[in-house]
């Protein structure tokens, strides 16, 4: 884990943690993995401080984000959706 004078932007540790446990990688190799992924999607500058989008992101709630991503695939609105914690998914409301 990185000591206090190298700790990581919320949106950066979350996917470097996401990526070290579910594909079994070590830690440092999977802060790289995540900082390029990050850079890529325009969520982190190359220094490794986020970018606007990427401070936006990172103050999300798990539901928020899942709604965020159903709008991208599907679009609508945020009250178009509702967020099945189990899942971590945004389903389109019934109506």
């Amino acid at each position: 884990m990185p000591n206090k004078e190298e700790m990581l932007a919320p949106i950066w540790e979350r996917l470097t943690s996401q990526i070290s446990d579910g594909q079994n990688i070590n830690y440092d190799n999977a802060k790289n993995m995540a900082k390029n992924i990050l850079i890529k999607r325009g969520h982190l500058n190359s220094d490794g401080t986020p970018t606007f989008e990427g401070i936006n992101r990172g103050m999300m709630t798990p539901g928020d984000r899942a709604i965020d991503r159903a709008i991208s695939r599907s679009g609508g609105s945020y009250n178009d959706y509702e967020y099945n914690s189990k899942k971590n998914y945004a389903y389109k409301k019934k109506r």
